[in-house]
């Protein structure tokens, strides 16, 4: 919303700004004028005072102010941008206005551009903790695009047979099972090393969990809480590990193999190998 003190303050001004020249004075009373026709609904001709009042004075704080907070509030982004860029030249610490073109950045889709004025609020302005959670969805949103544009960077390739190559990623020991959380990192599970890898989004390796409960993991899936469900194929168990980490044994079954998650119905489906049978758990 237009700051009301503003308009006090260039009611005062239009009787001062004569000795800084026509333009300065000229800018005001467009500066004035404008106000008068926002307060009176007449947005669009308000606009365009405003608009003539920064071209005659380039340096007018308060235009491009006034400017930018009409122009964001009809989402008329782009055009809101420009005059939110020239009052960080003026002001380059104005914790609002970088607040605001890192919001608008962030819809718009430049992550980075966003980012680069966010980071730049200071910890005392009120803007701060808005502009640390704006912060830290840019920051997801961005591993999720590099791990698209990895996963991009490893669709199969063919030869001139027309048969499909592979790509490896990273290497593992006896790799079984494979699935992805809601974050987007993958996991995969070491038949032969009993133990659960994670790779980032970034693309780095860890071990996610090492258990003397895993015995031969072979399948794995989570369900829409990111709990991950483990086929623990040697134990004769389904392992349960939750997202703060923490394992437990889920279920008792015979050689578990396959495990998947039926999301419309929040259960687990298990082929039970030694009894060919398919098995349910409800969640």
């Amino acid at each position: 919303m237009v700051k009301k003190l503003i308009t006090i303050l260039f009611l005062i001004l239009t009787f001062t700004c004569s000795t800084f020249g026509d333009d300065l004075q000229d800018a005001t009373i467009y500066y004035n004028e404008a106000i008068d026709l926002f307060s009176n609904e007449e947005t669009e001709k308000s606009i365009e005072l405003f608009q003539k009042a920064v071209e005659l004075d380039p340096n007018f704080y308060e235009a491009h102010y006034n400017l930018a907070q009409i122009l964001m509030s009809l989402n008329r982004n782009e055009e809101a941008v420009k005059s939110l860029e020239k009052i960080i030249k003026l002001k380059p610490d104005d914790a609002e206005t970088l607040y605001n073109l890192g919001k608008i950045q962030y819809k718009r889709g430049y992550l980075s551009n966003a980012h680069k004025y966010l980071a730049k609020i200071p910890t005392s302005a009120s803007q701060y903790q808005s502009a640390k959670i704006l912060i830290e969805k840019i920051e997801k949103r961005q591993n999720e695009l590099n791990l698209e544009t990895k996963i991009k960077d490893h669709k199969p390739l063919y030869d001139p047979q027309g048969k499909a190559k592979s790509i490896e990623m990273t290497s593992f020991s006896a790799p079984s099972g494979v699935a992805i959380d809601k974050d987007g990192n993958i996991f995969v599970a070491s038949f032969t090393e009993n133990i659960i890898y994670k790779i980032s989004a970034f693309g780095q390796k860890n071990v996610y969990n090492r258990s003397n409960l895993l015995k031969g993991p072979i399948s794995l899936v989570f369900d829409k809480e990111n709990n991950l469900y483990i086929a623990n194929y040697s134990a004769n168990t389904i392992v349960k590990i939750n997202p703060d980490g923490t394992l437990s044994v889920f279920a008792s079954i015979n050689k578990p193999y396959c495990i998947t998650y039926d999301e419309i119905n929040n259960r687990l489906l298990v082929t039970e190998q030694s009894t060919n049978k398919l098995v349910k758990f409800d969640l």
